[in-house]
């Protein structure tokens, strides 16, 4: 059965990851200056085909379908609730990332969606259960508050959209534990690390990573 979902969950990502691909690639979510110092994001560089889109949301279906569905797990109702939460933050935040590299931005309506049902997934997961919602809604603030301090101090340098995408994953991870938070924040801050040092860059955006190190926590 497992098998089975893993293989379902891989070819459907990838299939979801083409027309995903498909449709950034029109470049329609680029919008032009509203301000004199915005950036005019119609005029940045094509970012190419990104094949890897396709590629990237099938293996982590297929991971998320190995992980949250073992044998154990197949026939609990809840666990089917939760892997197809995990399949949504995995999409919409492949999503968000993607726009992210281009155009160092997260779109506040796709943030606004994946919040939606992220809260929606976590209030059915955990009906009964106050103590975990209120882990994860402290989780979320706290890593919300957290990272509008450093937007503050670095004056920008950490955009709005990161604090907002990590409530999110906060929320999200908190549910499950302390420890999770922990872990898929390390995890982004790593990740951001390594490709600063691998592209040689001190500015780049950290949204991809949140939402890798999330997923990365979650498996």
């Amino acid at each position: 059965m497992t098998v089975a979902v893993v293989l379902l969950a891989a070819v459907l990502g990838g299939l979801t990851g083409e027309v995903m691909r498909r449709r950034l690639n029109r470049l329609a979510y680029r919008r032009p200056p509203e301000a004199a110092d915005d950036p005019d994001e119609t005029a940045f560089a094509t970012p190419g085909r990104r094949f890897w889109v396709p590629v990237v949301l099938a293996g982590t279906w297929a991971a998320l379908g190995w992980r949250v569905l073992d044998e154990t797990a197949v026939s609990d109702p809840l666990n089917w609730v939760r892997f197809a939460a995990w399949l949504a933050f995995a999409g919409i935040g492949a999503w968000l990332a993607v726009i992210d590299l281009d155009v160092n931005r997260l779109p506040d309506r796709g943030q606004l969606v994946l919040a939606t049902l992220m809260v929606a997934a976590g209030v059915c997961l955990a009906w009964g259960e106050p103590g975990r919602l209120l882990t994860g809604l402290g989780a979320g603030l706290v890593c919300g508050l957290g990272f509008l301090i450093v937007h503050t101090i670095s004056r920008g340098g950490l955009g709005l959209g990161d604090v907002k995408l990590i409530a999110i994953c906060g929320w999200w991870l908190g549910l499950s534990s302390v420890a999770a938070v922990f872990a898929g924040v390390i995890a982004a801050c790593l990740l951001g690390i390594a490709f600063s040092l691998v592209k040689r860059v001190r500015q780049f955006a950290f949204g991809p990573w949140l939402v890798a190190g999330t997923v990365l926590a979650g498996l």
